[in-house]
């Protein structure tokens, strides 16, 4: 079964498919969501992009726990981080504007994958967090350095230090999403797709995005370090196995 799904055309669809894993993200996923991005940005047919997930239930619940659970070493949690890093990236430099459509979970890494579009759809029912710390993480897609620059510095060492739960009525007062909607966030972002789909939109998008300059280095040391920490494997396992205490 494909990771990722995708329906190409003018407003080009990029859906994550692991509704059983609330559509978590590990290394194959985040692969085939890159190599999707990749396609969609340089096929002259797509306008825009969208990016969702299947079900309903959760836009994205974030680093899939197991796959971070099994990273043993220095290499391999470098290794996690720029994959995580250089999609996101993908989906920051696009010439084309992506669209995030969120329907129910957009948690950690999800809510990172979010932040690094050029506008966020959420239904009224979502939910958004950066709760690493309570495993002992710290986040490793972004939310250090792209969060503050959404939500203001305070909002963010709130959202990021306690890892807080917030609805779609909060996230919009903070600037987190830009709209929420009635029924599926898909339909109301593909409507807004069309609209934001000429050349000029796609030049103004890369002259925004190309005057910010993010500084990744202490967010992927930090990353690192908490990740191999005995007690975070700890919180993992636990947080995999909840029987076991």
């Amino acid at each position: 079964m494909r990771n990722i799904l995708v329906k190409s055309g003018p407003i080009t669809e990029i859906t994550i498919n692991r509704p059983e894993k609330h559509n978590a993200l590990d290394g194959e996923t985040l692969s085939q969501l890159s190599s999707a991005i990749k396609k969609a940005s340089t096929d002259k047919s797509c306008k825009s992009i969208i990016i969702s997930g299947v079900g309903g239930k959760s836009f994205s619940s974030g680093a899939d726990i197991r796959y971070l659970y099994n990273i043993k070493n220095e290499t391999e949690a470098a290794t996690a981080y720029e994959l995580f890093y250089s999609t996101y990236k993908q989906i920051w430099d696009s010439p084309k504007p992506v669209i995030a459509a969120i329907n129910g979970y957009c948690l950690g890494g999800g809510n990172e994958l979010a932040m690094s579009c050029d506008f966020r759809f959420a239904s009224k029912g979502s939910t958004f967090a950066q709760p690493e710390v309570k495993l002992g993480l710290v986040p490793g897609g972004g939310a250090t350095y792209r969060l503050k620059l959404l939500t203001g510095l305070q909002s963010a060492r709130k959202i990021i230090l306690t890892g807080e739960t917030i609805d779609s009525k909060k996230a919009l007062s903070i600037g987190l999403i830009d709209f929420i909607v009635n029924g599926n966030a898909i339909t109301s972002a593909s409507k807004f797709a069309k609209s934001i789909d000429s050349e000029a939109q796609s030049y103004a998008k890369r002259a925004i995005n190309s005057s910010i300059n993010f500084y990744y280095e202490h967010e992927k040391e930090m990353f690192i370090k908490s990740l191999l920490s005995p007690k975070t494997k700890e919180l993992l396992a636990k947080f995999l196995n909840p029987k076991v205490r």
